[in-house]
């Protein structure tokens, strides 16, 4: 399987998302401070959201994620693998469930 990889690199996409999440908080005028606190993070760290620094732990960027309420497109970065499409795989015959087992009377 060949490997691809994204033309914007790792640390630029982090970049991004942290210029995002600033933009959020800025908008909605909120220090980070506050947003730190409401993390359940230190100041520091947020500010490493911020700035995209990849060393910070996926799940406190999530949550800076859910607390501008976009929670729902972290589900959404990846899309459903689609089935692969080859003469094996149509020809195979369709796989069946295990039914319940039933009771002995």
């Amino acid at each position: 399987m060949e490997t691809m990889f994204s033309i914007l690199g790792d640390v630029e996409a982090m970049k991004k998302l942290g210029e995002r999440i600033q933009a959020q908080r800025l908008h909605r005028n909120l220090s980070q401070d506050y947003i730190a606190r409401a993390l359940g993070v230190t100041r520091p760290t947020y500010r490493k959201i911020e700035a995209g620094d990849g060393s910070v732990e996926f799940r406190h960027v999530a949550r800076a994620i859910g607390f501008f309420e976009r929670s729902e497109a972290l589900g959404e970065l990846l899309p459903k693998p689609e089935p692969v499409l080859t003469l094996e795989n149509l020809l195979k015959p369709e796989r069946r469930r295990a039914g319940k087992a039933r009771a002995k009377t």
